[in-house]
């Protein structure tokens, strides 16, 4: 039986279980229920021709539903189960029992042990890991257009360093080569993908500020690879974010990423040298009883620069349109390989990002961002220039838990991803026109 389906199967006889026979119902001690609805509507226009004579306009809802719940085990001993079910709108028939149950995957398993050696949090299991903005590594729900789910198996460790500093640690598997479930009929292979590192940040050096050191390795092993070698690519990076004390709502970003490692799995075993920063500032405050706010950011990685998994996502087209879980945004797959990093991060890729937001009622939010975008190397002798994007977001926060958005977003393409011929579209033949990609969404997002 598929993980996925005993996970689910237990989880809930063990709810029966604790309600039908109270006398043991220790077993799910302070249980608490914890979950999500949320749903994603867009139609989009010429993202795959980028042609204004061309007829692609198409339209989809998506929609993420997580459920689950925290317990004690023992008093010292916590666990929380996660389940997912990820679907888009439009299915002609009904799903049947049998179609659900295949359909629901275990985001979160895990077991949380308190102060192993006194002062240590143990988290077993599989986990999400980090924060969605991360440049480096993230794992946890996307904010992509397909709302997928990515989740880690790891050992963590969390602890205070003597009230002066906090650390947090991993060491896990984003792939398993052999068999994930019994029978485990595949074992001792040796192509496996580890990751393992971690962070310690400190808000006592530098007034109103936090300071953050990191390190994280991922290791692809040698049989996955092609030629016998492990691939190696080790992120280290420094960052610094914090208010600034003498003009009231200022605040301030920066941070830098390294490269290191070397890929064996290729035949010239090239090293890993490329390198990222990210700087900004950002400004909120009420003015005349409006809440105000704006920001301004640079941010650039080098045309070899690597993460083991990026979170940060600029711009609603460039960053969150995507039609695969594992791919960048429509608008880079389609144009072919090599042509930068949209989608999650920021490989071959400079960013310039600046917005302004307020909220003329409590519940009313309208903000205004746009982006520029220019690879950090020439594709092809076609220049730098990608594009700019611009959005408009208007949200309604209905109540704590419950939030509905509009949006509205165009991407002006840059010389780089013209339609010329010999390039994207009209290869070989006669120049197409290129027109900008228009994007109208719609989020709904419920917590329970």
């Amino acid at each position: 039986m598929p993980v996925r389906k005993l996970a689910s199967l237990g989880f809930a006889l063990a709810l029966v279980y604790s309600i039908s026979l109270p006398a043991r119902a220790e077993l799910l001690k302070n249980f608490k229920t914890e979950g999500s609805i949320e749903t994603r509507s867009f139609g989009i226009d010429n993202e795959s021709d980028r042609n204004g004579l061309k007829d692609d306009y198409r339209s989809e809802t998506n929609y993420r539903l997580m459920f689950g719940g925290t317990f004690d085990l023992l008093d010292d001993v916590h666990s929380k189960i996660l389940l997912d079910k990820q679907s888009r709108f439009g299915g002609a028939t009904g799903e049947n029992l049998n179609t659900v149950q295949s359909s629901i995957f275990v985001d979160n398993a895990y077991v949380k042990v308190d102060k192993v050696f006194g002062g240590v949090d143990l988290t077993i299991g599989r986990q999400f890991y980090n924060d969605p903005s991360d440049l480096v590594i993230y794992f946890g729900p996307q904010n992509n257009d397909i709302l997928s789910i990515t989740s880690l198996d790891a050992f963590r460790a969390d602890a205070d360093i003597m009230g002066w500093a906090k650390f947090q640690g991993i060491a896990g598997k984003v792939i398993e080569l052999g068999n994930g479930e019994p029978p485990l009929t595949v074992t001792g292979t040796n192509g496996d993908t580890d990751v393992w590192g971690g962070e310690i940040n400190t808000d006592k050096l530098i007034p109103g500020g936090n300071l953050a050191v990191y390190y994280y390795t991922q290791q692809v092993k040698k049989t996955s690879n092609a030629v016998a070698g492990n691939n190696t690519l080790i992120d280290t990076g420094i960052r610094l974010a914090g208010d600034i004390k003498l003009i009231g709502g200022l605040g301030y970003m920066a941070e830098f990423i390294d490269n290191e490692g070397r890929n064996n799995g290729l035949a010239a075993a090239p090293g890993y040298s490329g390198s990222a920063y990210d700087i900004g500032v950002h400004y909120g405050r009420d003015v005349s009883a409006v809440p105000v706010r704006a920001h301004v950011e640079y941010a650039r990685g080098s045309d070899d620069f690597s993460t083991i998994a990026a979170g940060r996502r600029f711009g609603i087209i460039w960053g969150e349109h995507t039609s695969v879980a594992t791919a960048p945004s429509n608008l880079d797959r389609t144009n072919g390989a090599g042509l930068g990093n949209a989608g999650a991060g920021l490989s071959n890729l400079k960013v310039i990002d600046g917005g302004v937001g307020a909220n003329p009622i409590t519940k009313l939010g309208i903000d205004l961002n746009a982006y520029r975008f220019l690879y950090d190397a020439s594709i092809g002798g076609t220049g730098t220039s990608a594009g700019t994007e611009y959005d408009l977001i208007v949200s309604w926060r209905h109540s704590e838990n419950v939030y509905l958005e509009a949006n509205a977003a165009t991407f002006q393409v840059g010389t780089t991803l013209q339609n010329v011929a010999g390039s994207f579209v009209g290869a070989g033949t006669a120049p197409n026109g290129t027109s900008p990609i228009t994007r109208l969404g719609a989020d709904v997002k419920i917590k329970f």
